[in-house]
């Protein structure tokens, strides 16, 4: 019978030690063995998030590898039964099950994620053999894990994208971001909020976040929200030139642009399908990918500097069968609805030809 030896403490958590708990660490193969997830614990499963964890969990092999928060268990047998005093060992059986508290969507994600390479053993390997930290509890009722589940997921705050932006150095588009914000002035004086998830307007002129400049720079070069991998090793194999073209480009793009582009009450250019529909025209215009090469056209700041023909006031009246009253706490302004994105491309296209 497979074993599973779990080493750590086990501390009381309650005046009259009925209740413990335990941090130990447990490699991936080990918990695929034994949770069991108790829907009357645990809410449904949404199986859109899945597809997000399977491509993140594809990092795994690089440099600094992936990083996932502690799961955490309720086991509800008598610990004293399992563990060894001597050696701090909890040990237990495939008859064992450790229920889920937290944690259910990244264990059903590593379930499909080996599903997925079932034909790959040295990867599945690989990745089984990875360790994560869990918290096991112990003497917990059916009401106790409830309130620790529900305690959890109210207190949880997740972290801020444009922080995950700055920091996270896995995805190539953040780390082109970053460069991008170091060694471009103009980003400064348009201002880019790196440490926002959103800006709040009409008080706010920053032009974006960094997470809203990583989707601008994905339509600019490749005509889309959000690249594919292959995609990103574009960037990879070409980033020295790109970052070279980006710095020139976004110099030109803003030069055009009036001074404060991301106030609201005076021009359009602060709302987000205004700024996807400027990408993906010039991406029409001016960026062109060959032989799994971006390359741009000669004489691109000719066709971004076209961009000055076009008035930008909020009191344009072109712009009038895309506005919408916005009503937010901080007060009346004129917004873009939501959808507008392919018909400004188009007007874009058209009006400057």
């Amino acid at each position: 019978m497979l074993k599973t030896y779990l080493k750590g403490t086990i501390n009381p958590i309650n005046a009259t030690k009925t209740k413990a708990m335990m941090s130990t660490q447990i490699s991936i193969r080990n918990v695929l063995n034994l949770f069991k997830i108790d829907h009357e614990v645990n809410r449904d499963l949404s199986y859109n998030r899945l597809p997000g964890l399977l491509n993140y969990f594809d990092k795994a092999e690089t440099d600094i590898g992936i990083y996932l928060p502690a799961l955490v268990f309720s086991y509800r047998g008598n610990p004293l039964e399992k563990f060894n005093r001597s050696s701090n060992i909890l040990e237990l059986d495939e008859t064992d099950k450790l229920i889920v508290i937290d944690g259910q969507h990244r264990i059903k994600a590593m379930e499909r994620y080996i599903e997925k390479n079932k034909k790959n053993d040295v990867l599945i390997n690989e990745f089984a053999n990875n360790f994560l930290t869990a918290q096991i509890y112990f003497g917990l009722n059916n009401e106790d894990e409830k309130k620790l589940f529900s305690d959890i997921n109210s207190n949880a705050r997740r972290v801020s994208m444009s922080l995950v932006t700055q920091y996270d150095s896995r995805d190539i588009m953040n780390l082109l971001v970053q460069e991008l914000y170091r060694t471009t002035p103009s980003l400064k004086v348009a201002q880019i909020e790196l440490n926002k998830s959103k800006i709040i307007r009409p008080s706010n002129n920053a032009f974006s976040t960094g997470v809203r400049l990583k989707i601008i720079i994905s339509y600019l070069l490749f005509g889309k929200r959000n690249p594919s991998r292959k995609d990103e090793q574009m960037i990879v194999n070409q980033y020295d030139e790109i970052v070279s073209f980006l710095n020139k480009f976004l110099t030109v793009f803003f030069s055009v642009l009036p001074e404060f582009p991301g106030d609201v009450l005076k021009y359009v250019l602060g709302h987000e399908p205004i700024q996807n529909a400027l990408a993906l025209y010039l991406n029409t215009t001016i960026i062109k990918i060959e032989n799994d090469m971006i390359t741009w056209k000669e004489e691109w700041e000719m066709d971004v500097e076209q961009l000055d023909s076009i008035d930008w006031s909020i009191k344009n009246p072109e712009w009038n069968r895309w506005v919408i009253t916005q009503n937010p706490v901080t007060g009346v302004y004129k917004g873009i609805i939501e959808t507008a994105t392919p018909e400004v491309t188009e007007f874009l296209i058209d009006k400057i030809g």
